[in-house]
């Protein structure tokens, strides 16, 4: 797709590529040096209600805080992920894009004064993001967060390893009902909105033509979510069967809310890894 003009794009001389939206502090696209667009953003996005603060973007990577979801009092998935952000630092010899935002008379719901840096680094198939949470108040604070990552991908045709296993709360039901894990491999047949509490080892998203490796540190839970058709169908900034096109795996901080001191920082991790299927099963079968 055509990335609005608005966007701030920065390109690393083997190719890679990324497009961020200050409006949100928002990781729109991801274009690893071979060329292959790896995160999922929806052409109905409502750009102008996105400049204007009224509406947040459909993909890439949203960043949530102080609050998942309906988790709380305030506003779904927090107060950031509508607000203007500065950039602070781009520099395409080494990849690196930083961007910043703190409280202001917007976030006034909630109790709490902080500072957040968002850190991307990428370069060939690696995108790393940080996500640097301070205290700048002289209370602390309680907060959740999350990397709300869409990854590009036509479900009908991945699987994801590494939750076998492992229990989750099943989202897609009220209320939230602890589930045993399967042993296989997490397919996407149907709505999906699971959290994965403590979960640290890498997850693997698989497809036909490459493997994608997703990794954590600092946040201690994942999350899966695709709505399917049903609850697609009734968000007005997705197309028709866009659904069968991502699934996200978010780095979340949800099971443990963290309670930062004043001057006090919180960092969390999420980092994606490609490496083409071709090298993949060579390197299994060797």
């Amino acid at each position: 797709m055509t990335l609005p003009s608005h966007l701030t794009t920065l390109q690393t001389p083997d190719g890679a590529r990324i497009a961020v939206s200050l409006h949100g502090g928002h990781l729109c696209a991801w274009r690893s040096a071979d060329g292959i667009e790896r995160l999922f953003l929806s052409e109905r996005t409502r750009w102008d209600d996105v400049i204007t603060g009224i509406a947040s973007i459909r993909g890439g990577i949203p960043i949530v805080f102080p609050q998942f979801s309906g988790m709380g009092p305030l506003p779904k998935h927090g107060l950031v992920r509508t607000l203007p952000w500065t950039l602070l630092e781009a520099t395409p010899e080494t990849g690196l894009m930083r961007l910043g935002v703190t409280d202001s008379a917007a976030t006034a719901q909630f109790d709490g004064r902080f500072a957040l840096e968002l850190q991307l680094r990428f370069s060939g198939l690696q995108l790393t993001v940080d996500l640097i949470i301070t205290n700048t108040g002289e209370q602390s604070f309680v907060f959740t967060a999350a990397l709300h990552t869409y990854l590009a991908a036509p479900v009908d045709a991945i699987r994801i390893d590494g939750l076998q296993g492992q229990p989750y709360l099943d989202c897609t039901v009220e209320p939230r009902t602890p589930c045993a894990g399967a042993g296989s491999a997490l397919t996407i047949t149907q709505e999906v909105d699971r959290i994965y509490a403590a979960l640290l080892t890498p997850v693997t998203l698989t497809g036909t033509t490459t493997a994608l490796a997703v990794s954590q540190s600092g946040f201690e839970d994942v999350v899966v979510w695709n709505p399917w058709d049903e609850k697609a169908a009734a968000l007005p900034d997705l197309m028709p069967h866009d659904e069968r096109q991502f699934v996200c795996i978010e780095a979340a901080l949800i099971d443990h809310p963290h309670t930062l001191l004043p001057g006090q920082t919180w960092q969390g991790r999420q980092q994606l890894c490609a490496t083409p299927h071709f090298a993949t099963t060579q390197g299994a079968s060797a």
